[in-house]
């Protein structure tokens, strides 16, 4: 499926156990939109598009359209994968404060599970 762009963001989406819906709201897209792209009922793409999806699943554009060696750049969970896009979104001034607030929090919470 070598040129099925669709076909290989579904196939991506299936292989990190991520629903439509996680992928659509990572990506900023909506769901309805997202289904269509994959059963490749849209034929064209917007670059802008292909660029959030790929971000949303941590792999390459060129990857997403070649539909070889997909290899996600990124092992996150959907989750995790939105956290971080959160924190990248922030200034950094604001990252950085929120993030020294979070690990303060999970040192806590590993101190307290011991």
């Amino acid at each position: 499926m070598k040129n099925n762009v669709g076909g290989n963001i579904a196939r991506e989406r299936h292989n990190q156990n991520m629903t439509q819906e996680q992928l659509a709201e990572l990506s900023d897209l909506t769901i309805n939109y997202l289904s269509k792209i994959e059963r490749s009922f849209t034929k064209k793409i917007s670059a802008n598009t292909l660029s959030k999806i790929s971000k949303a699943l941590g792999v390459t554009m060129d990857s997403l359209m070649d539909g070889e060696d997909i290899k996600s750049s990124e092992k996150f969970g959907p989750n995790l994968r939105q956290l971080t896009r959160f924190l990248n979104d922030l200034e950094p001034e604001q990252g950085e404060q929120l993030s020294k607030r979070l690990l303060e929090v999970i040192k806590l919470s590993q101190k307290t599970n011991k």
